[in-house]
């Protein structure tokens, strides 16, 4: 499997990107989200999606050029047309309005539509927590396009995989990111077992008869991935639904709604960093269980991987790698020797 450093391998996909059609400035986010993904370990969502988004291309399910827009309906609400492009340059864009707003504002919210793919969601959460806030995102609208989830005590896929990501700086303590699928696997994860051959573990899919299953031939005959904690996960989706289709209207790929609150909205000031460091410091003094060596928070596992791979470069799996290569060709890009 090759190893590659992380700013080659930014720089690589920015030039598939560009080569494809998208501006460069917009293929260097994208690309940059990406290696980002990569270096956290969430490799359903990082570079193996740069041959995707040439599909996308391709097949007209996604712009290589999106006119992204912003229109502020409020003081507290922006609405983010992502023009039918990527829905990565497009999220980034809501980022921006909602830390502009949230300069005069203790909340605020927007809107995302009319996006493609969009990435890692907790990307998003994660900056916004960067700037001082409790951020929280979902996304809905795409079941009937893409109903590979089924719903709690049902047959067949209804639902669609309903990202969450919720965010907050907890002081020296670092930052607390959860971002997860509202089932028990988000389909890119079996996608990448697709590519690579690589088996499925138990509990992650069922068949088109809702018995549990362990063969991707079964899920993609009529099968569906399960629900995360059964109607827990399925609650949390059907929520992400009613906001992403009937609150945003009907949606392109999915609809995404991000909130950003102030840390100090309720008065905590200079003592938050404080409360926020003892509360995880005395969680990670849990005693572990038997099969671990320590306990984390949410989002601490994604940042060791990162400074692994930021100091030993990023390890591919073969198919990813061979995929990039063949998108490379496709846009005339020369491979990094």
């Amino acid at each position: 499997m090759p190893k590659i450093q992380p700013e080659l391998l930014e720089t690589f996909c920015a030039e598939i990107l560009t080569g494809a059609g998208m501006q460069p400035c917009d293929a260097e986010t994208v690309a940059h989200h990406l290696a980002d993904a990569e270096m956290k370990g969430v490799v359903s969502h990082g570079v193996n999606r740069v041959a995707y988004y040439l599909d996308l291309f391709a097949t007209e399910q996604a712009r290589p050029v999106g006119n992204i827009t912003a229109k502020r309906r409020s003081n507290t609400v922006v609405h983010v047309d992502g023009g039918r492009g990527l829905g990565i340059p497009a999220m980034e864009r809501a980022v921006d309005e909602l830390l502009d707003m949230g300069r005069d504002q203790s909340i605020v919210c927007a809107g995302i539509t009319e996006v493609a793919h969009t990435g890692r969601l907790g990307a998003y959460s994660e900056r916004l927590a960067r700037e001082g806030k409790l951020a929280i995102g979902f996304g809905g609208g795409g079941s009937e396009r893409f109903p590979m989830v089924a719903a709690h005590g049902g047959r067949g896929g209804t639902m669609s995989t309903n990202p969450w990501a919720l965010a907050m700086e907890a002081g020296e303590s670092g930052m607390v990111s959860a971002d997860f699928a509202t089932c028990v696997v988000a389909n890119g994860k079996v996608s990448i077992r697709r590519r690579t051959g690589e088996p499925v573990p138990e509990g992650w899919l069922a068949d088109r008869d809702g018995n549990p299953t362990t063969s991707i031939n079964a899920y993609d005959d009529g099968g569906a991935i399960l629900p995360a904690g059964g109607y827990k996960g399925y609650g949390l989706a059907t929520i992400a639904e009613l906001v992403g289709k009937s609150m945003l209207g009907n949606a392109f790929e999915f609809n995404w709604l991000l909130i950003a609150l102030d840390i100090d909205a309720f008065g905590m000031g200079a003592d938050y960093a404080e409360a926020a460091e003892r509360e995880v410091t005395r969680i990670r003094a849990t005693p572990p269980a038997s099969g671990f060596d320590k306990v984390q928070v949410a989002g601490e596992p994604e940042a060791e991987k990162e400074a692994h791979a930021q100091a030993n470069g990023i390890v591919l799996h073969d198919g990813v790698w061979r995929g990039l290569c063949d998108a490379a060709r496709q846009v005339n890009v020369a491979l990094p020797t």
